[in-house]
């Protein structure tokens, strides 16, 4: 049975495009200031798709291990996309968006980087995908709220994307490959849908009981129904 939305707000990085490559060249780059050997692509790999990337970071027992945490992803996310991402698109997603858009539902593209939204709207463009995306929220449009509060929190993202599309939040399915994006699309009240491309195993993904799990966001409209929004 298919959920039902009125418009979609996506995660940028690994449910739209692949920039797996710029998160390892970035992870090590934060290791490395803070005096830490760097991980070789298989070491990192595995700690990626296990989800224990916190523990390379700051080991269990590690003083103050929850500041230490927060003050280093606060700076990954500044940092992620001050180079070239080195993004990919990810097959179907054009697809996807020109469907979308033909069907009149609004699309919100959503980041946990800290970046000016100017510049996902100039790399949403140069993919051939910014003409059918409404609305941009990045973290930087409220990276107070993640000063204070945890550096992966969506739910002032979510709340923000969904109010400038004009919409109830319940109104919209969030898509992403992150547990964050299933955790905190429900905390706004939103259907959910994983996508496996960010590489995150299906059985951490399923504990944060998304509406689905599907390969990548080319199988979307098998599990979710969309109507144009009310006048």
């Amino acid at each position: 049975m298919r959920v039902r939305a009125r418009a979609a707000i996506f995660d940028l990085d690994c449910t739209l495009v692949d920039t797996l490559e710029r998160f390892f060249e970035v992870f090590n780059e934060c290791l490395k200031r803070r005096g830490r050997g760097e991980l070789g692509w298989d070491e990192f790999f595995k700690h990626y798709v296990d989800d224990t990337l916190d523990d390379v970071v700051a080991p269990s027992g590690t003083s103050d291990r929850d500041r230490v945490l927060h003050e280093f992803w606060m700076e990954f996310l500044w940092k992620y996309r001050e180079g070239d991402p080195k993004a990919r698109l990810i097959p179907g997603v054009r697809e996807v968006f020109e469907e979308l858009c033909r069907r009149g539902v609004p699309i919100a593209v959503i980041t946990s980087c800290i970046v000016p939204f100017g510049k996902v709207r100039e790399e949403l463009d140069a993919h051939g995908i910014g003409e059918f995306v409404k609305v941009v929220v990045t973290a930087h449009d409220v990276v107070q709220e993640l000063e204070r509060g945890h550096h992966f929190s969506k739910v002032e993202i979510f709340q923000l994307a969904a109010e400038r599309l004009g919409v109830r939040p319940q109104e919209c399915v969030v898509v992403g490959d992150y547990w964050n994006d299933i955790r905190d699309g429900k905390r706004v009240g939103a259907r959910t849908v994983a996508v496996l491309t960010g590489l995150m195993r299906r059985e951490l993904l399923e504990r944060y009981g998304p509406d689905a799990i599907i390969p990548s966001v080319k199988e979307l409209f098998d599990v979710v129904q969309f109507e144009p929004p009310q006048e």
